[in-house]
């Protein structure tokens, strides 16, 4: 029997790899370091039974939901509330029988130009009183403006004596033509034969000083004040901001 010739047999590897044929093991990752008290959430977390897990997740779910359609519905009752009170000034509040604030300052504009119109004629239109009354009514007339067109319109320069919002101006002007058409009247009382018979201008001014009578009488800033109770608080203050509800104010 031949010898076999193993040399060439014993040199090669006995296996399917050489070393070249291996790789290094990837580095293990970092370990993350638990703090004493993480690591007993963690404990706890890993004792719960799954179906308790579950419910965990299905409890926050809820409550996220919740929270979703408490900030919706409640958004949308602020801001219907928001806009009845802030829409009393031309609509009225139901308390006052279809009497409103802008119908009522309406009748003041309307009714001062009228008495304007007749004391300029009948004392002049270089008239001190004349003139004191024209630019009261000036004034009333833009910050009525602005409030009707809700800023729209903006308030002239001249009107830098009034301070505060739209609202509290136009009651400023207000108060301030009801003084000027008072002494306008007064003035033309002095040139009548009958101070007591004085024509249309005193229809005219009897109408200016009802429309006074009735703003005086509105419920508009109680309307105005119990919103404002309403909303001050949490967590309608939060609700307010997020929906971007301002706030309403008061004629005074």
């Amino acid at each position: 029997m031949a010898n076999a010739d193993f040399s060439r047999q014993q040199n090669r590897p006995t296996g399917g790899f050489d070393a070249s044929s291996y790789r290094a093991a990837a580095p293990a990752e970092e370990e993350v370091r638990l703090t004493p008290f993480q690591q007993k959430l963690a404990d706890l977390e890993k004792a719960l039974p799954a179906a308790l897990s579950r419910q965990a997740v299905a409890a926050a779910l809820s409550i996220v939901v919740m929270l979703g359609c408490f900030v919706g519905f409640g958004g949308a009752k602020l801001r219907a509330k928001y806009d009845t009170v802030k829409n009393g000034f031309t609509t009225g509040v139901a308390a006052d029988s279809g009497y409103t604030l802008n119908e009522e300052l309406t009748t003041r504009l309307n009714t001062a130009a009228n008495i304007i119109t007749t004391a300029s004629n009948t004392l002049g239109a270089d008239s001190a009183e004349v003139q004191t009354a024209q630019a009261a009514l000036d004034s009333f007339s833009a910050c009525l403006g602005a409030v009707q067109s809700d800023g729209k319109i903006h308030a002239p320069d001249s009107l830098s004596v009034y301070t505060g919002g739209r609202m509290h101006m136009l009651y400023q002007s207000n108060e301030t033509l009801g003084t000027a058409i008072g002494q306008l009247y007064a003035k033309l009382q002095e040139q009548a034969a009958d101070p007591m018979k004085m024509g249309a201008v005193q229809g005219q001014y009897s109408q200016f000083n009802s429309a006074q009578t009735i703003i005086s009488n509105l419920h508009y800033n109680d309307a105005v004040q119990s919103y404002q109770k309403d909303v001050g608080g949490f967590p309608a203050s939060v609700l307010g901001k997020l929906f971007g509800i301002q706030e309403v104010e008061l004629f005074a």
